[in-house]
């Protein structure tokens, strides 16, 4: 399950932008669609459901951002990841390998180390 609620986030830097009030709810077995023209906010759902948004990009974020049952900023990234990912408009420019069994690996591989990291840290 997702749910935003009365999520208000605006960049580092920037005025306008992002998002104000903005509340959703994705229950379990639903498929959504975030369409609407450029700027209107889709990329920033995103990077809040799936973390980015506060661990990597910074700004003023209110509100509450939960993924099953993990309020988000309050959860390592790492283990957001293990529930929830992204896939671009534009799979050339995010895969790191050529075939998909490397493609595979290799996030099991960057799991295990992320996971050795913050143990350790």
């Amino acid at each position: 399950m997702i749910e935003l609620k009365n999520v208000t986030f605006s960049y580092s830097g920037q005025g306008d932008g992002g998002l104000k009030n903005f509340s959703l709810s994705v229950r379990s077995g639903e498929c959504i669609l975030l369409c609407g023209r450029s700027g209107c906010g889709k990329t920033t759902v995103t990077r809040l459901v799936n973390g980015l948004i506060p661990h990597f990009f910074i700004g003023e974020l209110t509100g509450s951002v939960m993924v099953n049952g993990m309020e988000v900023a309050r959860t390592p990234l790492y283990r957001t990841a293990e529930k929830i990912g992204s896939v671009f408009q534009n799979p050339r420019t995010q895969f790191f390998n050529v075939d998909t069994d490397s493609e595979i690996a290799f996030g099991l591989k960057t799991r295990h180390f992320l996971r050795r990291s913050c143990a350790v840290g």
